[in-house]
């Protein structure tokens, strides 16, 4: 008995996480002016608090008309960095059984494009069809 609830364990994990389709994703971030200060990945089904993730201070931020009902805004920050050579590229968004994982992209500075030392907050507001499933970001290159 305790094989077979292992067993089935065991097999949930790569169950749930596979059958994966991708899913089209619409990029809103060019039409966005905003620089959120929180780094990772945020989820958002109304304007509100996206408004208030994007302008903490109270300053306002421009964000695109999104229908909500029918959407769902997602956000990913890489947090502040020191040069505006960063950027996030959102190299897949993929359907799962159980999940929707977003997977993201950080290109850095280098000799050939170093970019202006200055503080910047890279982010892409992207939207996707509104779904129940969970959210989750992959990063590629990050341990």
């Amino acid at each position: 008995m305790t094989a077979a609830a292992l067993g089935w364990v065991a097999w949930q994990e790569p169950w749930a996480h596979g059958g994966g389709t991708a899913l089209g994703w619409v990029d809103l971030t060019d039409r966005t002016l905003a620089q959120p200060t929180h780094a990772g990945l945020r989820v958002f089904r109304s304007r509100e608090p996206l408004a208030e993730e994007l302008s903490p201070d109270g300053r306002s931020a421009t964000i695109p008309p999104i229908d909500f009902r029918r959407r769902t805004a997602i956000l990913v920050a890489s947090g502040p960095r020191s040069s505006t050579a960063y950027r996030l590229e959102i190299t897949r968004v993929v359907k799962e059984r159980r999940r929707i994982v977003v997977t993201v992209r950080e290109r850095t500075p280098s000799l050939a494009v170093p970019g202006a030392a200055t503080l910047t907050f890279p982010f892409r507001l992207i939207t996707i069809e509104r779904s129940g499933k969970p959210v989750t970001v992959d990063w590629e290159g990050r341990p």
